[in-house]
């Protein structure tokens, strides 16, 4: 058996639940032996989205994987109520993170994670100014390489939930100010980057399995907060095709564009361009959205599948 993908999960656990099915999954895929979580970092100025990811952490007995969170106030919103929720009982959780207060500058768990593992898959389900703080961080105790240098020697693979392809314009990428900071990311990236867009995950709907799950378990909480009725009616799984495509080979599910560049302009919009010296791909949908849809919901309550 292959060993586990190291990964870095870097989410905003802002306002929808998909991020909390997509770390879900990967507390399931890390159970298989599949994945082995490095850190989980937050890259929304809201105050309680850390404290969410450390629930869920701890429901999962990682009360120790590391939460790094961001620290400033241009990218971003207010986490959910329902997430504040999560995040505020300790007692039921176990957990101690409660704020982003609470938490170290994501920029060192990065690199501290970084310096002390190979060959890592980064997956982005929310907006990239973690990302770019990363890319433009120096030296320090953890490494003597510049952020740049330190991921072109670490980083396999960045995989992003954002965009819309072949052209579009999606949350991630355009919206709480994302639009400064994601180009200067996809420009700038050393390593591959494999994108998962809007129109990928919109057609996978997921949530009503979370049912089988206990009332108090953190991600159906998230779910069943959700205005939309997810446990009822579904949610589109925009971040868990991410961490589908990061931590089991994509083209099992998805085909997989040809090589090219994606374009963001000022306002996030972006295009595609076709160009086979570029590093970026895209995922596209190629079987029936229903079967990759049994996989991920299996994923979401840790049933065994490898479909």
């Amino acid at each position: 058996m292959p060993d586990p993908t190291p990964i870095i999960l870097d989410t905003d656990m802002a306002t929808d639940c998909d991020d909390a099915g997509a770390l879900a999954m990967l507390h399931t895929l890390a159970q298989r032996n599949e994945a082995r979580i490095l850190a989980t970092l937050v890259n929304n100025k809201g105050s309680y989205s850390a404290g969410a990811v450390a629930a869920i952490n701890a429901w999962y007995d990682r009360p120790d994987v590391a939460i790094g969170a961001y620290h400033g106030e241009s990218v971003g919103t207010d986490a959910a109520s329902f997430f504040e929720a999560i995040a505020t009982d300790t007692d039921r959780y176990g957990h101690e993170l409660v704020t982003r207060d609470d938490a170290p500058d994501a920029v060192s768990v990065y690199r501290e994670a970084l310096a002390t593992n190979e060959h890592v898959v980064i997956v982005s389900i929310g907006h990239v100014n973690n990302l770019l703080a990363l890319l433009d961080s120096d030296a320090d105790d953890h490494s003597q390489l510049s952020g740049r240098e330190l991921v072109a020697d670490r980083v396999a693979t960045l995989v992003v939930m954002g965009g819309e392809y072949p052209a579009g314009k999606e949350h991630n990428f355009a919206a709480r100010n994302a639009h400064e900071v994601t180009n200067p990311v996809l420009e700038r990236w050393p390593t591959e980057v494999l994108l998962s867009g809007y129109e990928l995950g919109v057609e996978i709907q997921t949530g009503p399995i979370l049912t089988a799950l206990e009332e108090h378990h953190p991600v159906r909480r998230a779910y069943a907060g959700h205005p939309s009725d997810p446990l009822e009616d579904g949610r589109p799984s925009w971040d868990q095709t991410a961490v589908l495509a990061a931590v089991r080979e994509p083209s099992t599910y998805f085909a997989v564009s040809d090589p090219g560049r994606v374009v963001v302009e000022d306002d996030g919009a972006n295009t595609w361009v076709d160009d086979p010296t570029g590093q970026h791909r895209y995922l596209i949908n190629r079987e029936d959205p229903d079967l990759v849809k049994g996989v991920i919901a299996a994923l979401m309550v840790g049933q065994s599948t490898t479909g």
